[in-house]
């Protein structure tokens, strides 16, 4: 009986500590519903799959953040769309016995999910996480029901890749350049890109003309040469 007990409880402690999902650094999401991605620098994910119901959360982890960059593009819902539903965030780490993030750092205001202005948002993470949450809709909004046959209008699609700070690879920046060319091309005011740096060559510098005024990669017709700037830039008027 006394073995048949330790058994029992050897069998319990192993089912706690290989359980599913324990160390998805999922917050108040359901532990259920929660998919962490890890050693991945790139892929695809969709909120059909990734967040079938509320609350469910998918997370990316940065294997490094000193050495690597998360960058994401999310294609917004085509039709319906219910607005802070969808929440995307990056941290440091969840810390589960005070239900806290650290580091916490909303990007709501950047994806703007539910803005049918733009079809296509960009963002950038330099932290351990990186997370896309559904939640259950606010108070005073009236749920939505999730009818699986008609809900293609409402799903939404995302694309990530991590990007090395240094020496990035050649197929990595052919990526994240399209990224940053098709992000400044929609940038506004009132929607900016999400994307800031990027460890990329986008562009190649300008040629310089021979007897040119160059400097800090701008040209300009009045300026004159000095002694310094010999075989060189010109000096700026």
């Amino acid at each position: 009986m006394e073995w048949r007990f330790v058994s029992l409880a050897l069998c319990a402690c192993m089912c706690v500590m290989f359980a599913p999902g324990i160390s998805t650094p999922s917050g108040p999401a359901s532990a259920t519903c929660a998919t962490l991605e890890q050693s991945r620098f790139f892929g695809v994910f969709s909120s059909k799959t990734a967040l079938p119901s509320s609350p469910c959360s998918w997370t990316l982890q940065n294997p490094d953040p000193r050495r690597y960059t998360v960058y994401m593009k999310i294609t917004k819902p085509a039709e319906s769309c219910t607005p802070r539903q969808i929440r995307t965030f990056q941290f440091d780490s969840f810390l589960e016995t005070s239900r806290t993030y650290l580091g916490m750092e909303s990007f709501d205001e950047v994806v703007r999910l539910c803005d049918a202005s733009s079809a296509v948002a960009y963002l950038e993470s330099s932290k351990q996480f990186l997370q896309v949450r559904k939640v259950m809709p606010r108070l005073g909004m009236e749920p939505v029901e999730e009818d699986e046959g008609n809900d293609e209008g409402s799903q939404f699609n995302a694309e990530f890749l991590v990007v090395g700070k240094r020496n990035p690879s050649m197929p990595a920046c052919e990526m994240l350049c399209q990224w940053l060319e098709d992000c400044l091309a929609t940038s506004t005011h009132g929607n900016p890109c999400g994307i800031m740096m990027t460890p990329c060559q986008c562009w190649e510098p300008p040629k310089r003309k021979t007897g040119g005024c160059y400097r800090g990669g701008v040209y300009t017709e009045k300026c004159t040469p000095t002694a310094r700037d010999n075989h060189r830039d010109a000096e700026i008027m």
